[in-house]
């Protein structure tokens, strides 16, 4: 006896053989992707009803043709016919004048069919967009950093969007498989044999279909994995711009963007190719099953010639659902991977929310750090026993080797993460304690790289805080020597700028993020190597602004450069994840070796 296999493919065509696996698997995808169809549900009820009156409705105006046809062939003017249940005798002009009605009624549903499942699709893109939107500014920090950039675009545009699409073919698959079901019944009490004949070789059919149907999700699943890290790429590519403009594209770089394109083509060929081929198959077959089917009917006894006619009629136009059904679910199982990377994103942003208190934030006298390890969920331990306590007004430098842990412990003063052991307190009480809302108003920071969105200069340094009055926003600029600046240029406040406008330099762009820090009058403030990337006069101007505010705010300053150092109060030394001396500048410069040496560093 053979053993079984170990291939793990092996394994994986023994389980999609299993019926029962199949349908918990199938059950299982819906439970997860129900949420998505949750606003669409009375809709789709709404779309079954109106099918099943549509179908109703053509399938009685196909056997009318059918009778009249029949009618018309033996040159009477009277219509009468058996047709199932319904036992028609009437003048031939009134069986047209119900004919036509019928055919009016039966297009006024298919617009209502129509824009049902279209306006369903687009109000579930918006709200999916949303809730997508704010599950991803709900999240924890961690979730957010740990994600490659292009991410959280592609599953905000593309997947999305294909998400929507599936809701509308949804919708639609319901009507057709509705209006599929009426016809076949219909056809059922028309002429009994005949529809037996074709149902069993509808199921036979579209069972046989299905392993194509498999493989085209598979293939679906690829695409999608590869549209994420090719939406990376491209951001990627915006992002590096203008290093690629200044080194050159080289050969290196651009078949690295090629290949990203290449593992696109495969399986968007495949999954392509499958869509379309499936139900031209289905098409095709079922034509030659009707085929077949009419051959039987052809041995046996049938006298009603109208009704087999009707049923023939009927039929046809069964089939032609009957192929729009396996499209819906060739389509389904396309949008189904799209579907399920969009709700494991959902998961995740929901399911790691930021942490938040119940108290209200005090006036903060009193930082500390006590006691505090930190390690990157999968990296090593980058802060040992971290303990420091700052007071109000105090201006504090942070200064140490690149990779010490500096940025770890200002993610930490801003609650970016949390302490893998040991606190971060605010006058001695867990800062995790205090509402997240509040600490956001009364904390700011000041990164490395400025960020600008694209807007005016007001935009930028208000930053979707409708609150700030125009003369919050001036004041602001003037604490940052911004001011004098920007009513120099035409536009004043509405001059616009961007991440790649032209209209600022690099270190305006710097003071229009410090302006829009202290725009809210922060208590604490953070700056992370602030000044690194600026020529000396913006440095001078940045470091104007802050000896202004010294002893009226709490402030923090991660730098290298001995002339920001120099103008704390005290200076915290970090070196390998360890707190190694936290002294005034003057101490540390006799005491430290690490602080010793880059004060003989020219230029530093």
């Amino acid at each position: 006896m053979a053993e079984p296999s170990s291939d793990p493919r092996d394994q994986e065509s023994a389980r999609r053989a299993n019926p029962l696996e199949v349908a918990r698997k199938t059950w299982g995808a819906w439970l997860r992707l129900s949420p998505f169809f949750r606003s669409s549900r009375l809709a789709i009820v709404v779309l079954a009803g109106l099918s099943l009156v549509a179908g109703l409705v053509e399938s009685g105006l196909i056997a009318l043709i059918a009778t009249v046809a029949a009618s018309l062939a033996t040159g009477s003017r009277d219509v009468q016919a058996d047709l199932g249940p319904i036992a028609l005798d009437a003048p031939l002009p009134t069986v047209l004048t119900v004919g036509v009605a019928m055919a009016v009624v039966r297009g006024c549903l298919s617009i209502l069919l129509a824009y049902i499942p279209a306006r369903v699709g687009a109000q579930a893109m918006a709200d999916l967009r949303r809730k997508l939107f704010d599950a991803f500014v709900g999240a924890a920090w961690e979730i957010k950093a740990s994600e490659r950039d292009g991410q959280f675009q592609s599953l905000m545009n593309a997947h999305i969007s294909i998400v929507s699409q599936a809701i509308i073919t949804l919708g639609n698959g319901v009507s057709i498989f509705v209006t599929f079901v009426t016809l076949v019944v219909s056809a059922f009490l028309l002429n009994l044999p005949a529809a037996v004949a074709l149902a069993v070789a509808s199921l036979l059919l579209f069972a046989g279909l299905r392993p194509l149907a498999r493989r085209l999700r598979d293939q679906a699943r690829k695409l999608s994995a590869e549209n994420i890290e090719y939406s990376k790429g491209v951001q990627e590519v915006v992002l590096m711009a203008e290093e690629t403009q200044v080194f050159g594209a080289s050969p290196t770089y651009r078949e690295t963007f090629y290949r990203l394109v290449d593992r696109v083509r495969a399986p968007l060929l495949r999954s392509r190719f499958l869509a379309e081929a499936v139900p031209a198959l289905f098409q095709s077959v079922a034509l030659l099953l009707l085929v077949l089917a009419l051959i039987v009917i052809s041995l046996m006894d049938v006298g009603n010639l109208a009704s087999l006619g009707a049923v023939v009629l009927i039929l046809i136009r069964a089939l032609s659902f009957g192929q729009q059904v396996q499209s819906v679910a060739t389509s389904m199982d396309e949008k189904i991977p799209f579907m399920e990377r969009l709700a494991d994103a959902l998961g995740q942003y929901s399911g790691h929310p930021q942490q938040d208190g119940d108290q209200d934030l005090p006036p903060v006298r009193r930082l500390s750090l006590v006691s505090v390890d930190f390690a990157y969920p999968t990296g090593p331990q980058v802060l040992h026993d971290v303990t420091f306590t700052v007071e109000r007004g105090e201006t504090i430098g942070i200064a140490g080797p690149s990779g010490s842990g500096k940025s770890s412990v200002v993610q930490i003063l801003l609650r970016l993460r949390d302490p893998s052991d040991g606190a971060l307190l605010v006058n001695d009480v867990d800062a995790r304690s205090f509402r997240r809302d509040q600490w956001q108003r009364r904390i700011a920071y000041v990164p490395q790289t400025a960020q600008l969105v694209w807007g005016t200069v007001a935009d930028n340094i208000r930053f979707y805080r409708p609150e700030l009055t125009d003369a919050q926003i001036v004041d602001a600029a003037r604490k940052a020597n911004l001011h004098d600046e920007v009513m120099s240029w035409p536009e004043g406040y509405d001059t616009v700028v961007g991440q790649r406008a032209a209209a600022v330099s690099g270190g305006q762009r710097q003071r229009i993020c410090l302006a829009r820090a202290l725009a809210g009058d922060p208590e604490v403030l953070i700056l992370d190597e602030a000044t690194s990337a600026l020529d000396v006069r913006s440095e001078n101007l940045v470091h104007q602004s802050l000896e202004a505010l010294k002893g009226r705010i709490t402030l923090f300053m991660v730098s290298h450069r001995i002339s920001a150092l120099a103008t704390c109060d005290r200076v915290m030394v970090i070196e390998n994840g360890r707190l190694q001396a936290f002294a005034p500048p003057a101490d540390l410069a006799a005491t430290n070796t690490f602080y010793r040496d880059i004060t003989r560093v020219p230029g530093v």
